[in-house]
């Protein structure tokens, strides 16, 4: 369990989103490209070429890391997971529940 997920047991969906901005902005600059300015609501990460699939999987992980649980994205509307608002809202609901 790493040392935020420890410590967090919920968060909203705007330190969900810092964290995926955070994350991104690594990604991109070790791909060499600029890193995002800001992360819009209807931004969605596979369409605007943040990330590709594989990107998507890695994700994933890191959303899990991050949570300090499994997250079953299953039960996520496939069209919303790669869409920025749906996808923090999903992980801090996710997060809430069990505490």
């Amino acid at each position: 369990m790493s040392i935020e997920a420890r410590f967090i047991n919920t968060v909203n969906p705007i330190e969900v989103r810092l964290f995926l901005k955070d994350y991104l902005n690594r990604k991109l600059e070790v791909a060499g490209r600029s890193s995002c300015e800001d992360l819009a609501e209807d931004c969605d990460l596979l369409l605007s070429g943040m990330i590709d699939s594989i990107g998507l999987l890695e994700l994933v992980e890191a959303l899990r890391e991050f949570s300090g649980r499994d997250i079953d994205f299953e039960i996520l509307d496939p069209e919303e997971m790669t869409v920025v608002g749906p996808l923090c809202r999903f992980i801090s609901e996710q997060m809430s529940k069990g505490n």
